[in-house]
């Protein structure tokens, strides 16, 4: 039995102590208040910004309830990641969990919208949009597939980055570019000459020393850690694209809830939401400043010019074209 197996079976003899010990791991409607005892997962460490807003979450919900609730937090993937979070949910493990909208692209028909290059002139508007009408149909839609958003996280804007300076789309001619997966980027890269190429992650840094790729595109912090500026020293900050990601607790969890408790649940969500946006601008912000005083070069292109490209790419996609129009008339 592997660490994460062992890890998920630990988890679910802890629950059903709980459970065997008259205290249920959630509190049950029309019942009088009981200890709750949520457990959530995330793949990223414990010094990050998503696991240093859960945990924040968990510090809310503890102080407010008198330390009735509880969240219990698992990072680093101590509990697996992808299908077997999906499935640990499925079974009761684990009540809370944190992921990129990207994943549910196929179920949830809002999503293809969002993934859209250029969409999104900045932060600001991704955020304008995410916390007005547009953000509660998506939670809407995403509840509908059995998840109940506490909080949209931020994951940065996504940019290129190379081993020589883009300032124009025309600079991009002839280049070849590690993209996510899909056809979305695929044509995106078309329209501006250029190549998009499937690489594992793992492989983006020997592919940039062998001449494999030209660049490649992620938000600031993962180009740092990925240590991608060793070699390609230009990052452009056309910000492309933003994956929102969600904190969300599974349906089955939520309805075994007390009324008052998916509302307090709801409110420090927001509140934990709100501050990983701040621990991200701080996290950015010393990636750029350790990028700079290793010799990398930013650029600040015309973003329109890269905007303007994507008209031709939006009218492939019929039926996300509405959506997309009234995300990019929020102002």
């Amino acid at each position: 039995m592997n660490e994460t197996k062992l890890t998920i079976f630990y988890v679910m003899i802890l629950s059903l102590l709980v459970v065997s010990t008259g205290c249920g791991s959630l509190s049950l409607k029309d019942d009088k208040p009981k200890e709750v005892i949520l457990k959530a997962a995330d793949v990223h460490p414990d010094n990050y910004p998503t696991t240093k807003s859960t945990k924040y979450l968990a510090e809310l919900l503890e102080e407010r309830s008198n330390g009735r609730i509880k969240l219990q937090l698992y990072p680093g993937g101590q509990l697996g990641e992808g299908k077997t979070i999906d499935d640990a949910m499925a079974e009761g493990i684990i009540d809370i969990d944190r992921e990129g909208i990207d994943r549910y692209s196929k179920d949830v028909k809002m999503v293809q919208a969002f993934m859209m290059p250029y969409v999104f002139r900045d932060s600001a508007h991704e955020w304008k949009v995410l916390e007005g009408p547009i953000g509660d149909r998506l939670k809407e839609e995403l509840k509908n597939n059995d998840k109940i958003v506490l909080a949209f996280y931020d994951s940065g804007m996504r940019s290129f980055y190379s081993k020589k300076p883009i300032h124009t789309p025309e600079d991009m001619k002839g280049m070849k570019f590690r993209t996510l997966s899909g056809d979305v980027f695929k044509n995106m890269l078309e329209i501006v000459n250029a190549e998009g190429m499937n690489l594992a992650y793992n492989d983006i840094y020997p592919g940039l020393q062998i001449g494999k790729i030209d660049g490649a595109e992620n938000n600031i912090p993962s180009y740092l850690t990925a240590k991608h500026f060793e070699i390609a020293k230009y990052y452009t900050l056309d910000e492309h694209l933003a994956i929102p990601e969600i904190l969300f607790i599974s349906k089955q969890a939520w309805e075994k809830l007390s009324p008052d408790d998916q509302k307090l649940l709801l409110e420090c969500g927001a509140e934990a939401g709100k501050y990983q946006r701040k621990l991200w601008a701080e996290f950015t912000q010393e990636g750029i400043e350790e990028l700079k005083s290793q010799g990398v070069e930013f650029i600040t292109p015309d973003k329109a010019a890269f905007r303007n490209e994507m008209n031709s790419l939006y009218q492939k996609y019929p039926d996300s074209l509405a959506l997309i129009k009234e995300i990019q008339a929020v102002n």
